[in-house]
């Protein structure tokens, strides 16, 4: 043990010994004496404890001993905001303010109270001067200049100012770490990655990193270096079952279905009534055709949790492929019950209603799937058709115009549309859909043919082809 670790370690025994001290004195109602800074750790350790009301004790008994004390007072505001009273933290750090104003804790406590009044000018004017102060711990000023912006809400702000304080100290461990998370938060996967790796340079034995970093490479579809992730973390802490959960649904990422089965039996073995575990277990086996086991799994799901609506969708789709119609129409609605925000749902009810000749319902099925997800091509398109299919080659026009509208740049939509309008005579339209298709995609046009084999014969048709046709 290096001689910094030593006095490390004897300041942790240090501020343990004065806290259960304080502790016991509070049991015995004897008010002990303690120095200004035993008071600021015993305050420190209750607060990340989460026991404000202990803290808030301390911090009357520290003033009582210490009244000039501005650190303490600082903590007595840092409580006050916490339970909310932003306008009274604000009255009394103006009274600290005039003891000690260039203390820059004061300024942070004043920025942070004035993010969440919403007033964004007057917390950066006092962030300001949180920095001005700062001196030597200014990157641990810019990192709760961060942290206060994260709990008003406005990560942009937050990264801004934690970045500030990574280009300060680029060592900052808690700086990184807060970076690569919330990064991931505004959907920047890379700069994610990055600096949960700058993180792992320092301190490779955070089990918490690895898996967060996991996350992330399954969300950029980079699902072997997820797994090695998911496996650092595993290694570190071997009881950390939610990453062995999550390297199972990276396997079936990968359509490693079987392994991803005997991963998620891994972590049912120390979470077994997990529920979600069983509907993944079932969705595995259904990829790999095994409609038997997968519905065994889905019954398993419902028997520890009947509001999964996973699992009664999953058992529905199951009587579906079975021919089972009126089963499988039951459990979607299930599905549906419990939540009818899910288009899929929707959407596969509406195919199961057109398959039995229930065109009313399906299309009261597919109207729902389409105000949930109107971006989804497949369901337009899968509407539109079924439609046509039943003669009604208007309305599956005018269907395919409402998705067009609402889809611009949706080139199978407008290759979809252009086979319609010109089976039906109306050309001009047809070829204005076409050349706007082929600028979006020109490599699906072909499309038209399948619909509309005649199409193949139009000269407008072939000659727009052969404008817009890729030159290399």
């Amino acid at each position: 043990m290096s001689e910094e670790e030593r006095d490390n370690l004897n300041d942790e025994e240090d501020v343990v010994e004065a806290l259960n001290r304080f502790k016991q004195s509070l049991l015995s109602g004897k008010n002990l004496y303690f120095d200004v800074a035993d008071f600021e750790e015993i305050i420190n350790q209750l607060l990340d404890e989460g026991d404000i009301e202990t803290a808030e004790l301390a911090v009357a008994q520290g003033i009582k001993i210490h009244p000039n004390a501005v650190s303490l007072q600082v903590k007595n505001a840092q409580i006050m905001l916490s339970k909310g009273y932003v306008r009274e933290t604000l009255e009394y750090l103006e009274n600290a303010e005039k003891v000690e104003k260039t203390n820059p804790d004061i300024y942070l406590l004043k920025g942070t109270a004035f993010t969440l009044e919403g007033d964004e000018k007057k917390a950066i004017d006092a962030f300001k001067l949180a920095i001005f102060y700062a001196k030597d711990e200014l990157d641990d000023i810019l990192y709760h200049i961060g942290t206060a912006f994260i709990h008003s809400g406005d990560l942009v702000m937050a990264i801004k100012y934690l970045e500030k304080a990574y280009r300060v100290n680029s060592e900052n461990d808690l700086v990184l770490y807060e970076l690569g998370f919330f990064y991931d938060q505004v959907e920047n996967p890379e700069k994610s990655v990055l600096f949960y790796n700058k993180y792992l340079d320092i301190n490779p034995f955070n089990h918490t990193v690895w898996y967060n970093l996991g996350i992330v490479y399954n969300k950029m579809q980079d699902y072997g270096k997820a797994l090695q992730a998911y496996d650092f973390a595993l290694a570190l802490n071997d009881k950390f079952y939610q990453a062995l959960f999550n390297k199972a649904n990276t396997m079936a990422n990968l359509s490693e279905y079987r392994g991803a089965i005997k991963y998620y039996h891994e972590f049912l073995e120390a979470n077994p009534n997990n529920d979600e575990a069983y509907c993944y277990i079932g969705e595995c086996y259904l990829n790999l055709n095994n409609f038997k086991k997968a519905l065994q799994n889905y019954q398993k799901a419902l028997k520890i949790n009947r509001e999964n609506d996973n699992a009664w969708y999953g058992a529905g789709l199951i009587m579906w492929q079975e021919k089972q119609i009126s089963e499988s129409i039951v459990f979607l609605k299930k599905a549906i019950k419990i939540d009818e925000s899910i288009s899929d749902y929707w959407f596969s009810l509406a195919k199961i209603y057109i398959e039995s000749g229930d065109k009313t319902n399906a299309v009261g099925a597919f109207k729902k799937a389409l105000d949930i997800e109107p971006e989804n091509s497949e369901m337009w398109l899968t509407y539109s058709e079924s439609i046509y299919n039943s003669g009604e080659k208007t309305d599956a026009i005018k269907i395919l115009r409402r998705g067009n509208k609402l889809n611009p740049k949706d080139a199978q939509i407008k290759y979809r549309l252009t086979a319609y309008l010109l089976e039906d005579g109306r050309h001009k339209e047809a070829y204005s859909h076409f050349e706007k298709a082929l600028k979006i995609d020109f490599f699906l046009h072909n499309e038209v043919f399948d619909f509309w084999p005649n199409a193949i014969d139009d000269e407008n048709i072939k000659g727009l082809v052969k404008k817009y046709k890729p030159k290399h």
